[in-house]
């Protein structure tokens, strides 16, 4: 498919287009996000930057990749990319913080589906603010915000049942990715090609 196809298809459904990144990314943090194999110990200085431990980097990575080039061509802007991967990386890094800190001492099924609704929330809130820096449609109207919020705290309740190993803990990543990704893409206005 040529370049300028692929940019149309982004720029007439970017809702799709969006799903797909967060699909792929969600497949790639499913097969290898924690895998212990990619705990290097040349990661540690990356992830210590964003308040990861080195086998949780991954999963961010490939989301933010993701993300970024998602935005990066939406805007036709490259270095949107970077923007918006570091402040996926954070977001995720948040996410993970906000489950523990919530869950941690009390274990027990109220704390843990806290954590997971507040994780879900948070890592999807911080995402779409990322973005929403350079689309102004994600910030207006503000319930745009509050839907990404509400499909990633939903969504999030995966990380309780992987806990619980009612389902594969590897579910999280692979629904949650595309999940939020679309409701992002949902606040990005279609264009007509060309455009």
């Amino acid at each position: 498919m040529p370049a300028s196809s692929l940019d149309n298809l982004l720029r007439s459904r970017p809702a799709d287009v969006f799903a797909a990144l967060g699909m792929a990314a969600g497949s790639l943090s499913a097969a290898f996000g924690q895998s212990s194999s990619l705990e290097f110990a040349a990661l540690k200085p990356l992830a210590m930057a964003f308040l990861l431990d080195p086998g949780a980097l991954p999963i961010g990575v490939f989301y933010g990749v993701a993300m970024g080039l998602g935005m990066a061509a939406w805007t036709r802007k490259p270095w949107v990319g970077v923007f918006v991967l570091v402040t996926t990386l954070y977001a995720w890094s948040f996410a993970i913080h906000t489950a523990i800190r919530l869950q941690r001492n009390a274990g027990d099924d109220l704390h843990l589906i806290a954590g997971s609704l507040a994780a879900g929330a948070v890592g999807a809130g911080i995402t779409h603010l990322g973005c929403a820096v350079f689309a102004v449609d994600l910030r207006r109207p503000p319930w745009r915000i509050a839907l990404t919020c509400a499909v990633g705290a939903v969504f999030g309740m995966l990380f309780y049942f992987g806990e619980r190993k009612i389902l594969d803990e590897r579910l999280l990543f692979f629904l949650w990715q595309p999940a939020v990704a679309f409701a992002i893409g949902l606040g990005l206005p279609r264009q007509k090609e060309g455009a």
